[in-house]
């Protein structure tokens, strides 16, 4: 049984962490607001209706990321292709936050930090896709979430498999 890869320890934790502050931020705001909006669309049932359709759909995303955490811990061939996806729908987000900034206070006001915001921006969009290509195309990734050969397929040592009896 292989060990697990860095690129797979890195990948795991990048998932479940961004899983935790997306589960945490859901808990708080549905906390805050759940009651008002309830209270605010009680009276139309096809509001209700889409509220809960809502609810029941990020449930099912916030268990389909638990569940490919899960699957990457027991080396599930699930677990690295539904890893790859996380990760690649994370690398967009990321790319999107950054082509479309949302307040221009963070924004660099200079040139020199113009230029080290650019670097920053290419070294974390490189090593992001290296990540994403260790993770899921590295020989030690195809090897650590391959399924093992049952016991019978394989050979004792020492003895030639005959096909005569």
């Amino acid at each position: 049984m292989p060990r697990k890869p860095i690129s797979i320890w890195i990948g795991q934790i990048v998932i479940a962490l961004a899983w935790l502050i997306f589960t945490a931020s859901y808990i708080y705001h549905g906390a805050l607001y759940g009651p008002a909006i309830i209270t605010a669309i009680y009276p139309d049932p096809w509001a209700l209706a889409m509220v809960l359709a809502l609810t029941a759909l990020e449930l099912a995303v916030i268990g389909f990321v638990g569940w490919t955490v899960v699957l990457i811990s027991r080396r599930s061939p699930y677990g690295r292709w539904f890893g790859l996806f996380l990760l690649a729908l994370l690398f967009a987000a990321t790319v999107y936050s950054q082509l479309n900034p949302s307040s221009s206070a963070l924004l660099p006001s200079n040139d020199a930090q113009r230029v080290g915001y650019l670097f920053g921006q290419a070294l974390t969009f490189v090593l992001f896709l290296v990540l994403l290509w260790r993770f899921g195309f590295s020989r030690a990734s195809r090897s650590f979430f391959a399924r093992p050969r049952p016991k019978a397929d394989i050979p004792a040592a020492g003895f030639a498999q005959t096909d005569s009896v």
